[in-house]
C-alpha cells in the first residue's frame, strides 16, 4: 500500500490565500486559530466544538468549514471531513486546497475514483508533488500500477526533493520484483529526510526481505523511536529481530498486536 499522510494546512497559511470569498469575523478567526492550536495539541473533540461555533458565526466563509474537516479528518471520521470540505470547495471553487483535502478524505473512505478525480483537479489548478502523489495512491488502490508509477515520476518533477514520492516508488519497484530499483529509491529518500519514520519503516522492511538483517534492527528501532507503538514497525521489527535470533523480543513486540 502507497504511504499516505494527510499534509495539515496550517491555518495562518490558509488565511493568507487570495480570492477569501467574504471578510471572516474577528472572533470567529480567533475561534479558527484556538481550533488549530488544540489540533496540534492532538486534541480534535476540542477542536471540533470551536470550528462549528466559527461556523455559526462565519457559515459562509470556507475556513471554519476547512478547520472542522481536520477535526473529523485526525478523528478518523473521514464522512464528516469530506463533508466540511465540500461546502468549503462550494465556497469558493477555485482553491486547490479545498480539492486536495477532499482527495485525501474520499482515499480514506476507499472511494479511489473520486480521490482521483478530486487529486487531479487539484493538480490542475495548482500542479505541485502532493497532488500528484495523491493520484499515484488511487492509482494504485485501482490496481493501475503504471500510472502509479507516472504520477510518482511526475511529483518528482514538480519537487525533486519530494521524499513519500520515493516511498512509494520503493514500494511499486519492491511489487514487481525490482529489489535493486527498490533500495536506490529508498536510499535516495533517506538521505532528503533521514529521520523520517515512514522512511526507516520502507528501508527496515526491504531490507529484511533482502537478508540485510542487522541494518534493519537498526533502522527499524530507530522508527519506533519516533512512533512508539505503531503496529508495522512493530511487526518489521520483530520478524527482523527473529531472523537475527533475537526471538524473546521478537515475541514482546508482536505480542498484543492483531492479526491484520
Amino acid at each position: 500500500m502507497l504511504i499516505r499522510c494527510l499534509l495539515l494546512v496550517q491555518l495562518v497559511w490558509v488565511l493568507g490565500c487570495e480570492s477569501v470569498p467574504a471578510p471572516l469575523p474577528e472572533s470567529a478567526a480567533i475561534l479558527l486559530q484556538e481550533a488549530t492550536i488544540a489540533l496540534n495539541e492532538n486534541s480534535p473533540g476540542r477542536a471540533i466544538d470551536m470550528a462549528e461555533q466559527a461556523v455559526q458565526m462565519a457559515s459562509g466563509h470556507p475556513h471554519p468549514h476547512f478547520v472542522l474537516g481536520q477535526a473529523h479528518y485526525v478523528r478518523g471520521n473521514y464522512t464528516e471531513a469530506r463533508r466540511s470540505w465540500e461546502i468549503a470547495s462550494k465556497l469558493e471553487p477555485d482553491n486547490w486546497v479545498w480539492l486536495q483535502t477532499l482527495g485525501d478524505a474520499a482515499f480514506q473512505q476507499a472511494d479511489y475514483e473520486a480521490s482521483l478525480d478530486y487529486y487531479l483537479r487539484a493538480g490542475r489548478m495548482h500542479p505541485d508533488a502532493v497532488s500528484w502523489h495523491g493520484a499515484a495512491g488511487a492509482y494504485w488502490e485501482m490496481g493501475l500500477t503504471g500510472d502509479a508509477r507516472d504520477a510518482c515520476h511526475q511529483a518528482l518533477v514538480l519537487d525533486p526533493d519530494y521524499a513519500p514520492a520515493y516511498i512509494s516508488l520503493a514500494m511499486i519497484a519492491e511489487h514487481m520484483g525490482e529489489l535493486e530499483d527498490a533500495r536506490n529509491y529508498v536510499e535516495q529518500a533517506l538521505i532528503l529526510s533521514p529521520d523520517n519514520p515512514a522512511n526507516l519503516l520502507a528501508a527496515g522492511r526491504l531490507a529484511r526481505l533482502t537478508g540485510n538483517d542487522d541494518y534493519a534492527v537498526s533502522v527499524l528501532k530507530k522508527a519506533l523511536e519516533q512512533v512508539p507503538g505503531h503496529p508495522e514497525i512493530r511487526y518489521n521489527l520483530a520478524m527482523a529481530l527473529l531472523q537475527v535470533g533475537e526471538s524473546e523480543q521478537a515475541a514482546a513486540l508482536v505480542e498484543g498486536l492483531d492479526a491484520e
